[in-house]
């Protein structure tokens, strides 16, 4: 493997850095599409914890600043709040990857020509 191993080692929630840092990424990806969702059903979508961890992973991450949202607990949902920087962000994300597509039409075809 070529992961070092301090990325390896199995810190206390259980998980990985290298899981916790894909889990993370993947939860805020979520939040740029759903407004709310149930923690059971943030479990199954990001396929590598159950509910109960899935609350615990959103209250660090809202706590910590890297997610806008809140939580019920009593109805066990997370809501996002998105931020218009939250926003500009994506459609920041979303003309460099077209941009990048475009180039790398221009590649292909540059390709096939020779």
């Amino acid at each position: 493997s070529s992961l070092a191993d301090h990325q390896k080692a199995i810190m206390a929630d259980g998980l990985t850095i290298v899981e916790r840092g894909v889990l993370e990424h993947n939860m805020v990806a979520v939040s740029h599409l759903y407004t709310s969702i149930y923690f059971s059903q943030l479990g199954d979508l990001l396929g590598v914890i159950d509910g109960e961890k899935a609350e615990k992973v959103a209250a660090k991450m809202i706590t910590d600043g890297s997610l806008t949202g809140s939580i019920d607990e009593m109805e066990g949902l997370l809501y996002f709040h998105p931020s218009a920087t939250d926003e500009s962000s994506l459609l920041r994300w979303d003309e460099t990857i077209t941009t990048f597509c475009g180039q790398l039409n221009k590649v292909t075809d540059a390709v096939r020509a020779s």
